[in-house]
């Protein structure tokens, strides 16, 4: 499985916005055209941004400016 494509900024204020006009998280997801579960993550705080991906860096940067010096 893929990863999906988190919720933009416009798309969580439309939500909160036609929640509070009454509607429902099925009529919310169609309209704004993601999953239902999307909008009721987002609806209960449980949304969060996605991790970092890759691999973890095995230098700082001030050691990469030291290996600069070095190798020049």
């Amino acid at each position: 499985m893929g990863k999906t494509a988190d919720l933009t900024a416009v798309q969580k204020a439309i939500i909160d916005t036609l929640k509070r006009e009454g509607k429902t998280q099925k009529e919310i997801s169609e309209r704004i055209g993601c999953f239902q579960s999307a909008v009721s993550r987002h609806l209960s705080g449980k949304s969060v941004g996605r991790k970092k991906c890759g691999k973890k860096r095995c230098t700082t940067r001030r050691g990469d400016r030291t290996l600069r010096k070095i190798v020049d």
